[in-house]
Parts: C-alpha cells; structure tokens; sequence
C-alpha cells in the first residue's frame, strides 16, 4: 500500500473515532471497552481516563482532560510529533523504547501510590 494511501486511511480512521468520542460521551455511555486491570484489580492502569480525557481535550476542556490523565495528555502530543519528525531508524532505537515503557509504568505506580 502507498504511504498516500496509507496516511489517508490513517487519518480517516482517526476522524472517525474523533467524531465518536466527540458524540458520545464515554462516562455517560456504556459501549466502551471496560478497563480490564481496574476491573481486576480496583487500581488504575496507565491508561486509565485517557478515553474520558480525549472526549474532553475535544470538548475544549483541557483542565478536566488532565485531570482525568495528566500523562496521556500532557505526553501524546509529544510522541505524535516524535513520530512525525523523527526518522523510522532513530524511533527503533532501543533507549527510545524502554524509556517510553520506564515513563509509561512509572506513570502506573504515580497514579496509585499518590491518587494522581
């Protein structure tokens, strides 16, 4: 596939999951996938509110968003534009990868141990 079409599909993709989250707020409806670590263990994953944080960065609520998850928020911004300056050899860089798994499960324990 061509990386023009591949980008358009892409970003088709992400329009459409946009005007969902946009439409149909993920606290107030129930077809959203449930967190199955919160559900297991009653402790909130990394990821935990980043659903209910991009329904309200969409809203133009950036103050509940980080509320909601700081690091999702704060941090996709900057991996989009990573992802797009950087070339590919530069992202498949090892340090790159567990530096992301480092902040990512850092962010886990943070949020539990603090109630962030």
């Amino acid at each position: 596939m061509p990386k023009v079409a591949l980008l358009a599909l892409v970003s088709a993709a992400a329009a459409a999951v946009a005007v969902v989250l946009y439409l149909f707020d993920p606290a107030a409806v129930a077809f959203y996938p449930r967190c199955m670590f919160h559900a297991l263990t009653g402790l909130q994953c990394p990821g935990c509110g980043l659903t209910r944080a991009v329904h309200q960065v969409l809203h133009g609520d950036i103050a509940e968003a980080i509320r909601l998850n700081a690091f999702g928020i704060v941090f996709a911004p900057v991996v989009v534009a990573g992802a797009i300056a950087a070339p590919p050899r530069v992202l498949l860089r090892p340090w790159i990868g567990w530096t992301a798994v480092a902040l990512v499960l850092g962010w886990g324990v943070a949020r539990n141990v603090f109630e962030l």
